[in-house]
């Protein structure tokens, strides 16, 4: 892949005119469906301030994988994390072959994002702790990434078939519609600064250790 560059990565991005023009769609597909239903969770998370959480999305083998992780943890793609993360409990895994069983959970079938959203915070106290602080460039990324994905595309970094590139690739989920598709997406931006969020009252899950 080709294209402009800003230290090192790709910046620039195709949008086809539905993206401007037109309503998205429901996926037709319930496996996609439901895939992308855990990545518009991570944006309600964004949302209610923990921006210092990270996705990274593969194909592999077969099923469409999802898994987040703090940012102190990023590798220099922003999207894969280090092996020196310290503890199961700070990455959480979904994959499609798991149907509406979101993070291996059996009770959750029915939940939108932001009941998912709820139930994320309350399962994984230390990694909604470990990411609760301000990164509104990579906040800002996501939010343009999934607003893309709302009209039949989901992102990966790679699959069994293809390596990881300068970008993430887009899956399109219902590839008879005509019109020009969108290939890639750019690798998210450096975090910035850091800042942490002072909530008052502090909750009290975020007190300890």
């Amino acid at each position: 892949m080709t294209g402009s560059v800003n230290g090192g990565r790709r910046i620039d991005f195709s949008i086809p005119s539905a993206v401007l023009t037109e309503v998205p769609e429901p996926f037709p597909d319930t496996y996609w469906r439901r895939c992308l239903r855990v990545l518009r969770m991570v944006h309600v998370l964004h949302g209610k301030g923990f921006q210092g959480l990270r996705v990274f999305p593969y194909i592999y083998p077969l099923a469409y994988r999802i898994e987040l992780f703090p940012e102190r943890y990023a590798e220099h793609d922003g999207v894969r994390y280090r092996d020196t993360i310290s503890g199961d409990d700070l990455v959480a895994g979904h994959t499609g072959a798991g149907g509406a069983n979101f993070f291996g959970w059996d009770d959750v079938a029915n939940l939108d994002a932001q009941h998912l959203a709820v139930e994320f915070i309350s399962r994984f106290p230390r990694l909604a702790k470990a990411t609760f602080h301000l990164d509104f460039a990579y906040a800002g990324w996501y939010g343009t990434l999934l607003a893309h994905c709302e009209y039949g595309y989901m992102p990966y970094l790679f699959s069994e078939f293809e390596p990881q590139s300068d970008a993430l690739r887009m899956f399109r989920v219902d590839d008879s519609k005509p019109g020009p598709h969108i290939e890639w997406f750019p690798l998210p931006p450096a975090a910035n600064a850091g800042l942490t969020l002072e909530p008052r009252p502090m909750p009290d899950w975020m007190r300890g250790e």
